[in-house]
């Protein structure tokens, strides 16, 4: 496998925070954020694999993402890049 075609993991930040999750039908969802990096975040709650969304963070600006997994009640976000 070629080495510069895997993603640099980040490292993760455990935190207890609150998302309010837009998705693409414009449904707005609250979700526990269990851990945050500078690449994504993991919600507590599971959407659609490949689902586009916004999420709001406490103190920070919105920011656009994707679902890159989702098992057992949690979702794993890849954030888009600026």
């Amino acid at each position: 496998m070629d080495p510069t075609s895997i993603l640099e993991r980040r490292p993760r930040h455990a935190v207890r925070l609150t998302a309010t999750v837009r998705v693409a039908d414009g449904a707005c969802l609250r979700a526990p954020v269990s851990d945050l990096s500078l690449n994504g975040c993991c919600l507590g709650i599971e959407l659609p694999i490949g689902e586009g969304l916004e999420l709001e963070l406490p103190e920070l600006e919105k920011l656009r993402g994707q679902v890159r997994w989702s098992v057992n009640g949690r979702s794993g976000i890849r954030f888009a890049a600026a």
